[in-house]
């Protein structure tokens, strides 16, 4: 009897151990299972993610950024991951020592992105029914200036690399040039208006040594291409530098010295503001304008110098460029900010003014040279003076000997508005 017992109660153990073992082997088939079906969710999702943010495209990248602006971060790869993880925030990405594509304030004007967020193709010419030849001799005949398309060439293209495209996107089409505004707020403004207005600026004295023009480039690490470049590496979008011989430090020395030529007064920070901290450029920036017009109060003009990024979805970069006077000039664009993202500005008009009797200015001497107008919702350090622009030379696909040649012009035209309205 105690015999059977002893065999029943093996039994008993073995099954119990046979059971155990059992479930292990099933854990280890369910999580491989789990594991296959995840992975295989993962392999089918990815592309589908491509086709569908490729199908949606201009949707889709609204959403992350609404003024289709791409740059080095912001790339297909980003979005796809917004696509499948939802609760990834793409701007957290990048955290990185190297400063972020997008630009950002991060003082009283909370963040905002400061380089041209428009779709490019609102700067494009339009459509027009006059041979485009007309219009440009045209021009000559009432500036002076021979005014050229710069032709794109069919160059072969090495695997793996983009296409650096000269583009016209000064948006002139009419005999006479136009004012012309890139408008990103909710303001009705028409420039055609403002330019009736009396110039803001009446009490500049230029004749003594004292300082009217301040030029500061709160993006000094900005640059340009080499020239003849035709395209670029894609882990190369956005060339920077602290040299300031190779940065936009040197392209407002090129306005300083231009102005200097026709005696006006003016001082340059060579600061580079945006070296520690990139977010933390505009406040620099900020206190390096506070610091120069509490020493000189005569300045009543601050031109803040940078480069623009023009980079499409495929990344092809585009270079604003027209030919004046047999040389290539990279295009300008004049930044006006607003009060409407909250910030204190309640002299903002003064600023768009200005900005309309320069482009007045330009395009009268220079057609084609600016750019639309671009109106935006950030302040931008321009309460400080009435007289206050950012000045975007060229962009990223631009040459430094374009950008050299078009901060000279104009460092001429503005010259001639401060001699016209100065005391």
């Amino acid at each position: 009897m105690i015999i059977k017992n002893i065999g029943r109660k093996a039994r008993k153990i073995n099954i119990l151990r046979r059971f155990k073992k059992n479930i292990k082997n099933i854990y280890a088939v369910f999580a491989a299972l789990l594991f296959i079906v995840c992975a295989s969710g993962i392999m089918l999702f990815t592309p589908v993610s491509f086709f569908l943010s490729s199908l949606f495209y201009d949707s889709v990248l609204r959403q992350y950024n609404p003024d289709m602006k791409l740059l080095s971060d912001f790339n297909m790869t980003n979005l796809v991951i917004n696509l499948s993880y939802p609760m990834i925030n793409l701007m957290n990405l990048s955290e990185t020592n190297e400063p972020s594509g997008l630009k950002t304030l991060n003082y009283q004007d909370e963040l905002y992105q400061e380089e041209t967020p428009a779709s490019i193709y609102k700067n494009m010419p339009i459509a027009s029914d006059e041979p485009i030849m007309s219009i440009y001799e045209h021009y000559e005949s009432v500036s002076g200036a021979k005014i050229l398309e710069v032709n794109i060439e069919n160059r072969e293209i090495p695997f793996g690399e983009y296409k650096i495209t000269p583009i016209n996107s000064s948006g002139q089409q009419t005999e006479i040039p136009r004012l012309l505004l890139n408008n990103q707020t909710s303001y009705s403004v028409d420039l055609n208006d403002f330019i009736k207005l009396n110039y803001p600026i009446n009490d500049a004295d230029i004749s003594n040594s004292n300082p009217v023009v301040l030029l500061v480039c709160t993006h000094a690490t900005e640059s340009y291409c080499e020239e003849g470049e035709y395209y670029y590496s894609p882990s190369f979008t956005g060339p920077r530098t602290s040299d300031i011989n190779k940065n936009v430090i040197l392209i407002a020395a090129e306005i300083k010295k231009a102005l200097e030529n026709r005696g006006i007064p003016v001082i340059q920070s060579l600061n580079i503001h945006d070296e520690i901290s990139y977010r933390q450029s505009y406040a620099r920036s900020l206190e390096t304008m506070n610091a120069y017009l509490e020493q000189y109060p005569s300045i009543k003009y601050v031109i803040d110098v940078h480069r623009d990024s023009m980079i499409t979805h495929t990344g092809e970069k585009y270079k604003p460029v027209i030919n004046i006077n047999g040389r290539n000039a990279a295009q300008i664009m004049m930044v006006v900010g607003t009060p409407e993202g909250g910030a204190h500005h309640p002299d903002w008009t003064d600023n768009l003014i200005f900005a309309a009797y320069m482009q007045q200015k330009l395009n009268d001497r220079y057609p084609m040279l600016a750019r639309p107008i671009n109106l935006r919702n950030a302040r931008f350090n321009q309460h400080v003076t009435k007289g206050s622009i950012i000045l975007e030379v060229g962009s990223c696909g631009n040459s430094f000997d374009e950008a050299l040649y078009s901060a000279r012009l104009f460092g001429e035209c503005l010259a001639d508005l401060i001699i016209e309205n100065g005391n």
